[in-house]
């Protein structure tokens, strides 16, 4: 009874974000400090998490293909097939041979959509790791081992991927693939990583914004290549939007902004671990 009684209190006298380990600890982090605005995060040697085909255009291309002009190398490592991307293939039965054929298809097209998509982004080099999309939390261990491998090959000082709270299935799991793969290398350099978090299917409480305004065009222009997805979803539209609201929002000065949260790993894992609470 007076655990009850203790917990009502809690939950009268607190707010939500007091309540919620993940909010509590970039509260006490940023401590409401007004984001930046920057010409680029840090990093000259850059490494995109994109959980499917089409990520790495929607939550930082802008910010990539001005990487990219400012002579940093780009890999980008796209994580699973993007077999589940098309609504009226999902359904079909698990078991329809239909299915499996038409999904097979889609992973073939998506590949070279996002490989046309990364060309005009100016991308160094592109990984297909082939993850069965919509499934990456329980693929993460051999996502993770090669992700490891390519951490140790590229050497990079600065990663992004999907923040934290992005709420899909998948987005959260590369984040576990990359706690996971960072776990196995040498931890005095990768301790120096510097993670940046972008925004996809859920706007982020973002600490940096990026003046993209210049590589909006090359922006959409990529996306425009993920041309099996944009039947379902006016992405172009979405994508516009999200980034005058963020360059208006952020002060930026420019028409659109890509914005970010930006920390260094011992930082970013310890929210990761806050969320898990």
């Amino acid at each position: 009874m007076s655990h009850h009684l203790a917990y009502l209190a809690y939950r009268h006298l607190f707010p939500r974000w007091i309540k919620n380990p993940l909010e509590r600890s970039i509260v006490e982090l940023e401590r409401f400090h007004k984001p930046e605005t920057v010409e680029l995060p840090p990093g000259k040697r850059v490494l995109v998490l994109a959980p499917h085909p089409d990520d790495e255009c929607v939550g930082c291309g802008g910010t990539v293909r001005k990487y990219v002009e400012a002579g940093s190398r780009v890999r980008v490592v796209i994580l699973t097939d993007g077999r589940d991307g098309d609504p009226t293939v999902r359904q079909l039965a698990r078991n329809d041979p239909e299915r499996k054929r038409a999904e097979d298809q889609l992973v073939v097209r998506r590949k070279a959509e996002a490989a046309a998509a990364l060309g005009i982004l100016g991308v160094e080099k592109g990984d297909f790791l082939d993850a069965c999309d919509g499934q990456l939390q329980r693929h993460v261990s051999p996502v993770a081992a090669r992700l490891a491998g390519i951490f140790s090959e590229w050497r990079p000082d600065i990663v992004l991927l999907p923040f934290l709270t992005d709420r899909h299935a998948d987005h959260f799991a590369a984040n576990r693939c990359l706690i996971e793969a960072v776990s196995q290398l040498e931890p005095g350099w990768a301790e120096s990583l510097n993670i940046l978090g972008y925004e996809t299917w859920s706007p982020i409480y973002a600490n940096v914004y990026v003046d993209i305004s210049s590589t909006m065009d090359c922006k959409l222009r990529a996306l425009k290549c993920h041309e099996s997805q944009l039947p379902f979803a006016d992405f172009h539209a979405g994508v516009d939007g999200l980034s005058r609201y963020r360059a208006v929002t952020g002060m930026t000065g420019g028409t659109h902004a890509e914005a970010f949260f930006l920390a260094p790993l011992p930082t970013y894992r310890r929210l990761y671990n806050n969320l898990l609470l």
